[in-house]
């Protein structure tokens, strides 16, 4: 495959991803600013916007937040998500089913019109529900070859990146909300004040994963299950394992029986962190465990660049932490 049509493929994946990633935590935070007992005062939002990947905000104000969030250009945002989006499905338009690329495109432009301002929640459900209809079109009208493969490489590096941070600054951000009772991957936390289960829910279903935690973990929420849920568990479709695992399939599908590139090589790195990693050391030192990916996504970047991407055409520089190990398509 062309360099320049695996860069676009992969950017397609990453930024649909990331567009459903900031609707996601953009609606459960101000739901969660509304559910607080106590007012949150700008210290919330702030750190709210470097979870969102706008280290340095000084945005101390919900209205000022959301703005950003949906249609900033100096960040992460929904709408340049969106659009880095499009653009890359422009590049492989015929490599793409007519159906997936037309919702991509009206998906582009009802973000363009500017439909959020009216109401926030219906626009934040239809940018969720079109991503996850472009993700079903992508499974049951694509062939299963190379260009999903690079879709789904794209897509879900940029879900274990997005998840492994949200969950380990959490972690380090709610540190003293609780103690643990006993030692181990079953530690339960004592000491969880009701801003802190708010809290910790909130991480949950940031990531989709509330009703599959509540199925899996009778007894309320607690931060070490959360981490096991989040980032250990290897049947959830959003944890950070089973996307870690999943890309390493597809890469291995790419590489076919040479299984000798370093991108390949490094994803088995990353996959075994997470299948070794337990919850209680996570807890304790959750910004040690998120360097740890980092560095390895930061490498892979390379990796992928250097076997997949290059020579491409498609520009492929990685601004601020948002780029976890793949490129970054520039606007135009």
């Amino acid at each position: 495959m062309l360099s320049r049509a695996a860069t676009s493929l992969a950017l397609l994946g990453r930024h649909l991803e990331r567009a459903d990633h900031l609707a996601r935590i953009l609606g459960v935070h101000v739901a969660l600013s509304l559910d607080r007992t106590d007012e949150p005062g700008p210290e919330f939002w702030i750190r709210f916007m470097e979870l969102a990947g706008w280290p340095g905000s000084n945005t101390g104000r919900r209205d000022q937040a959301v703005e950003m969030l949906v249609t900033g250009s100096l960040g992460p945002s929904v709408g340049a998500s969106v659009g880095a989006a499009r653009l890359a499905a422009q590049a492989v338009r015929p490599s793409l089913p007519s159906e997936l690329y037309e919702q991509v495109n009206a998906l582009h432009w009802r973000v363009q019109e500017g439909a959020w301002q009216p109401d926030l929640y219906p626009f934040l459900n239809d940018v969720q529900l079109s991503v996850r209809l472009v993700d079903g079109l992508l499974e049951d009208t694509m062939l299963h070859d190379e260009a999903r493969d690079f879709v789904r490489v794209g897509k879900f590096l940029e879900r274990a990146g997005n998840v492994t941070a949200l969950v380990t600054r959490k972690a380090a951000e709610l540190a003293d909300e609780g103690s643990p009772r006993t030692h181990g991957a079953a530690a339960e936390f004592v000491g969880l004040t009701p801003e802190g289960t708010l809290e910790w829910t909130a991480v949950l279903k940031s990531c989709f994963a509330f009703e599959s935690y509540q199925s899996r973990y009778p007894g309320g929420v607690t931060p070490d299950r959360v981490i096991e849920c989040l980032l250990l568990d290897s049947s959830l479709p959003r944890s950070a394992r089973f996307s870690t695992n999943t890309a390493l399939e597809a890469v291995a599908r790419i590489e076919g029986n040479s299984r000798r590139a370093k991108p390949l090589r490094l994803l088995i790195r990353l996959d075994g962190m997470y299948k070794q990693a337990n919850a209680e050391s996570i807890g304790e030192h959750p910004l040690d465990f998120s360097s740890e990916c980092r560095a390895l996504l930061r490498q892979l970047e390379v990796a992928m660049r250097e076997t997949y991407f290059h020579p491409s055409k498609v520009p492929a520089a990685v601004t601020g932490e948002e780029g976890h190990g793949m490129p970054q398509q520039q606007q135009q």
